[in-house]
């Protein structure tokens, strides 16, 4: 135990971390230790026989990286023979770089297969224990809907995904992050410095090469390593030797210091890497590496370096090795031990060898003493191991190369027959060949769908492959003979071969594959991976093709429709007595992200594009619907023609010239569902419909109502008229009426309004308040996005009724006046009119007293003008 605690304050274990044989520790001697600030081992983790540990986790709570540098055997993390321990619950653990695991914990051990290791170590091996049955282990992950992503550590930990749908949003420097910071990363994806992220190490630092951590000079030193080309490492590279100057240890070129190693035995994959600096083989050299996942790449690796053999190569057994060219550097097998005194070169048993050495190997090689023996290599033909017969000093015999053992499953006699394919139409096709009219003879027709992109040609070995078709044909007496090929898919490419057995001398020889492609037809809809609504008004939209009609599409046509809310339907449920039944806004919504099916293209895996920047939880939906008949959606409706409802868009029908695979679409209504409708087409000839709904975001301070009329009486009766929003989130459930009574509104944080709620169709309401002088009076506003957003508080004073008469004679008496005013002015204006005859004689003369004349005159306003009265003549 006093060991074990040497690990507080580690942040990395720069090497191997082996943790075994505490037999005599209880969980108590756990319940206080832990190790938080651990977060990588750069070489393999192996915990064995320690009695008292019960979770793993508990001890390395945050243990995120295993590198796998160096192996035991083949695996990165050992977990074994632990009795008391209940879960691994490494829940931090994201990747392991290279290794398998093997986890064979005890009789209590749970959620071993419930944590998806091909995730967090892929390419690798493993190996898992059954809980026994007498464990209670049913427990049941309830991480996501996703049963693919489902995985979880224990009942409260879930699984974390570095890829996928299930990915953490994280900045690019980070392999995985916490959820309330992107930028709190896990593990680093380029370079570490004091727990920070960079992308290159400051100038005052160098490289641990084990971890890629900057580090100083005497953090290197620290480590027991020395610094060299700004790296810190433990030894020098090829052709490079350790010098020592004082106190300083640096590396300097060499001329024949290549490294000499005895006979290596390679069996795993750390077998493998223990070779890396050989050169010189001095002895044999044996590979057998049954079926290790990844061991050619390996092999390539680590092996590249071996120029000489002085024994003899023995290799057998090994699945995975498919070619001998890992020995790139073979210049010499000088055979001074021979196995069985007789062999420098022996291979057998090799399942999937098809090649030897490469082309440039082979005219270099030299090969001093000794003889090859090759059997039981089914793929192998005989024409590879003819290369290799001139080059050995005694020639092989039969025992050494036994006839039909070598290449009896390959075929490798390649014959012609004329083999020609008539493609008839998408599904159907006829194969035509030369047959040979004994009946001794049988033919049969193999046939295989590949992809079309395979780069690699396929040879006649590869027809004896289980997943191809086979048609046996039946005695024809005709020379030419025809195949029919049913039930081909559209589009696709089929490799075809023929395979000749002749029972009597037991020979098997087939023909060169001939490759056709069935035309496309109609081509099958295409996958939507990303639907995102960036902002209240733009959706983007990304796809993939099916990945046989991809080279086919021409156009894709984009249906948009906005799914209407009747208003009426709305109103059925009353918003205003069932408040708590407005659903929370569901983020998922926004957002569906889905994982495309194996046969089509690769989607973006690392949530590229808009959803790098999207919020955390809304890309939960991996599930998308593509229409199919089953269904009944194989009847399609019409494309939309462009319509705007308020000037947000209604309805549109686009058409996107391919290889465009993604498309945004703006001026939407915010907070709306809206439905899209995508379809490949190869010219006019289009595919079903792949549907799907989304919802645009929510716009702030748009659903505010407009107040247009007020009034309030002396006996408190109030009426209220108000305009809707102009555009709001969604669809209104309900508006709700403020009134506060008060006669003094100084201080608002006093006063409780009078609440009264109306459905989302109303626009007006008349209600009796307590009696007061002064009323404020505003109105709320309820959507799908938001449940209260208020207009200002409008200022409503009540008019007093005795000024109510006093205020309705008021008016009528100006009405009155007003009425007169126009009588008496038009009356006066027909009496001016009428005064323009001037006239001669004054008729009131008669009835005046002459006398004074009156105080006033007419002189005194105006001039008087004589008239001078001519004579007649």
């Amino acid at each position: 135990m006093a060991n074990i605690k040497k690990l507080q304050n580690c942040t990395v274990v720069v090497g191997d971390l082996i943790i075994t044989l505490l037999e005599r520790t209880k969980p108590k001697d756990f319940r206080d230790i832990s190790f938080p600030k651990l977060k990588e081992v750069t070489g393999f983790m192996v915990v064995y026989r320690v009695s008292g540990l019960e979770s793993l986790g508990d001890l390395f709570p945050n243990l995120a990286r295993i590198r796998g540098n160096t192996l035991l055997y083949n695996y990165a993390l050992i977990v074994y023979d632990m009795p008391r321990l209940r879960e691994i619950g490494f829940y931090n653990l994201l990747k392991i770089d290279r290794g398998g695991v093997i986890i064979w914990g005890g009789k209590l051990t749970c959620f071993i297969d419930s944590i998806d290791w091909n995730v967090i170590a892929p390419k690798s091996r493993h190996v898992l224990s059954i809980p026994d049955k007498g464990t209670r282990c049913m427990f049941v992950c309830t991480c996501t809907r996703n049963a693919v992503s489902n995985r979880c550590w224990n009942n409260k930990k879930c699984q974390r995904f570095l890829e996928g749908p299930d990915a953490e949003d994280c900045d690019v420097n980070c392999f995985g992050c916490r959820k309330t910071n992107p930028k709190s990363c896990t593990l680093c994806r380029n370079y570490t410095i004091n727990n920070t992220c960079v992308n290159r190490c400051p100038n005052n630092t160098i490289i641990l090469t084990e971890s890629n951590y900057c580090v100083t000079i005497d953090e290197c030193k620290h480590l027991n390593r020395f610094e060299f080309n700004n790296t810190c490492v433990e030894k020098c590279p090829n052709n490079y030797e350790m010098v020592t100057i004082g106190r300083d240890t640096s590396c300097k070129p060499c001329v024949n210091c290549d490294k000499t190693c005895k006979s290596l035995i390679i069996q795993t994959l750390a077998s493998i890497q223990a070779t890396e600096k050989c050169v010189y083989v001095n002895g044999s050299l044996t590979i057998h590496v049954r079926s290790v996942p990844g061991a050619m790449d390996e092999l390539r690796y680590y092996l590249k370096n071996i120029k000489e053999v002085s024994g003899y190569i023995l290799i057998y057994g090994s699945i995975s090795v498919t070619s001998l060219d890992f020995l790139s550097s073979l210049k010499s097998i000088k055979g001074n031990t021979l196995l069985n005194g007789k062999y420098s070169l022996v291979v057998y048993d090799m399942q999937n060898l098809q090649m030897l050495f490469s082309d440039n190997v082979t005219k270099k090689l030299k090969i001093n003493k000794g003889s090859m023996r090759f059997y039981r290599n089914p793929i192998l033909c005989m024409s590879q191991i003819e290369k290799l017969k001139p080059l050995f000093p005694v020639a092989p015999n039969e025992i050494d190369l036994p006839q039909g053992l070598n290449g009896y499953s390959g075929g490798c006699k390649e014959i012609n027959l004329g083999l020609k394919i008539n493609v008839k139409n998408q599904t159907f096709a006829v194969a035509t060949f030369d047959g040979e009219t004994g009946t001794d003879v049988f033919y049969t027709i193999l046939y295989i769908e590949i992809s079309h992109d395979t780069k690699v040609p396929i040879g006649p070995e590869a027809c004896s492959e289980s997943e191809w078709n086979a048609i046996s044909v039946s005695y024809s007496s005709n020379r030419l003979i025809e195949v029919p090929l049913h039930s081909l898919r559209p589009a696709s490419m089929y490799a075809v071969c023929i395979e000749k057995y002749e029972p009597s001398t037991r020979h098997l020889a087939r023909s060169a594959i001939v490759n056709f492609t069935t035309p496309p037809g109609k081509p099958e809809p295409p996958f939507i991976t990303e639907l995102v609504a960036s902002s209240s008004d733009v959706v983007v939209v990304r796809w993939v093709d099916h990945k046989n009609y991809e080279r086919h599409i021409t156009r894709y046509e984009l249906d948009v429709y906005l799914i209407e809310k009747n208003q009426n339907h709305i109103n059925t449920r009353d918003y205003c007595q069932n408040y708590n039944d407005i659903d929370e806004i569901d983020y998922s919504r926004h957002a569906k992200v889905m994982r495309p099916p194996r046969n089509y293209g690769k989607g973006c895996e690392s949530m590229c594009g808009i959803l790098s920047s999207f919020t955390f939880g809304a890309m939960v939906d991996e599930y998308f619907d593509i229409c199919n008949s089953i269904k009944g959606c194989e009847k399609e409706v019409d494309r939309p023609k462009v319509d705007y409802i308020k000037g947000l868009l209604k309805t549109v029908s686009l058409d996107i010239t391919a290889p465009r695979k993604v498309y945004q679409i703006g001026g939407l209504a915010p907070f709306r569902d809206y439905r899209f409708h995508l379809r490949a087409c190869i010219k006019d000839l289009c595919s079903r419909s792949a549907r799907e709904v989304v919802r645009t975001l929510r716009l702030e301070n748009i659903d505010i109502a407009s107040i247009t009329f007020t009034s309030a009486e002396e006996n408190g009766l109030i009426v209220v008229n108000w305009d809707p929003p102009a555009i709001s989130n969604g669809v209104i459930l309900s508006y709700t009426v403020e009134i506060c009574p008060d006669n003094n509104l100084n201080d608002m944080s006093h006063l409780l309004p009078q609440v009264m709620c109306v459905f989302g169709n109303e626009t007006s309401l008349t209600v009796k308040s307590h009696k007061a002088n002064i009323y404020l009076i505003r109105v709320c506003t309820t959507t799908l996005a938001y449940s209260y957003v208020c207009n200002n508080w409008t200022k409503v004073m009540v008019i007093q009724q005795n000024y109510l008469s006093i205020w309705i004679g008021g008016v009528v008496f100006g009405i009155l006046l007003c009425v007169i005013s126009i009588k008496f002015g038009w009356h006066w204006k027909q009496t001016t009119i009428k005064s323009d005859d001037i006239p001669l004689v004054d008729a009131t003369s008669a009835n005046r007293n002459e006398s004074e004349p009156p105080a006033i005159m007419m002189s005194d306003f105006m001039p008087l003008y004589s008239i001078d009265f001519g004579h007649s003549e």
